[in-house]
């Protein structure tokens, strides 16, 4: 199996494109035709491009035909493989604890 095949595996599940994966593979700088053999290098290159690519996330729709992605599982799948790499989550906010009153 390919580094690229891999990631369709992975990702076609929560829509996204082969555009979307060949782009990670390229700013990771890693070979999407090359047999994969550094499996946390691929899943730290997922962890560290899906944040600004779910920041520009919608729906797409004409003609009757229309794409959503599915944002909550994707964001999900995301806190797992920080959990698993043992990265923050850039995803979810941490809850805060303001205005503490003794009372």
């Amino acid at each position: 199996m390919t580094n690229q095949e891999y990631l369709i595996l992975q990702l076609s599940k929560f829509n996204i494109t082969t555009d979307d994966i060949a782009l990670i593979l390229l700013e990771s700088g890693i070979d999407g035709t090359a047999p994969v053999s550094n499996l946390n290098g691929l899943k730290t290159a997922v962890y560290n491009y899906l944040p600004g690519m779910m920041a520009g996330l919608s729906g797409i729709s004409e003609g009757g035909y229309s794409i959503r992605w599915n944002y909550d599982g994707l964001k999900a799948w995301y806190s797992f493989l920080a959990s698993e790499l043992g990265l923050p989550d850039k995803l979810t906010e941490k809850p805060t604890v303001t205005g503490v009153s003794p009372w």
